[in-house]
């Protein structure tokens, strides 16, 4: 098992906009998401917002098996959650997520985290 912590400032005025799209992460794109994740063999997900002082940002912890395998389907499929998906990351973040590798760096701990999704595959969930 590997796993990955992906950080991505908001854009300004995007905060609310990020709730939502993790509020349908786990509502209305529930059933999608996770055939995706099964798909991409991804057994935890998390994402975090961040506020301090130079604004707000995402961090994403992804566990899998080859979690550059799933970013890489992630980011190239042409599959129509993982187009929403991606569409919606560009909205927040204002990023082509084809590019992530510059944007990957630790995230020190900060007293101002929030958890605001999380998932984990349960092995009697199977795929």
């Amino acid at each position: 098992m590997s796993g990955i912590v992906l950080t991505f400032p908001i854009l300004a005025g995007k905060v609310e906009s990020w709730r939502r799209f993790c509020q349908e992460l786990s509502g209305s794109q529930l059933q999608m998401y996770l055939t995706s994740r099964r798909r991409l063999g991804i057994t935890h997900e998390r994402m975090e917002l961040i506020e301090n002082a130079f604004g707000a940002t995402a961090a994403t912890t992804l566990e899998a098996s080859d979690v550059a395998q799933a970013l890489g389907q992630i980011f190239t499929s042409n599959l129509p959650f993982d187009v929403w998906y991606r569409k919606r990351l560009q909205e927040l973040y204002g990023v082509e997520l084809d590019s992530y590798e510059q944007f990957l760096k630790p995230i020190p701990s900060s007293p101002n985290q929030e958890l605001l999704f999380e998932w984990t595959l349960k092995s009697n969930e199977g795929g």
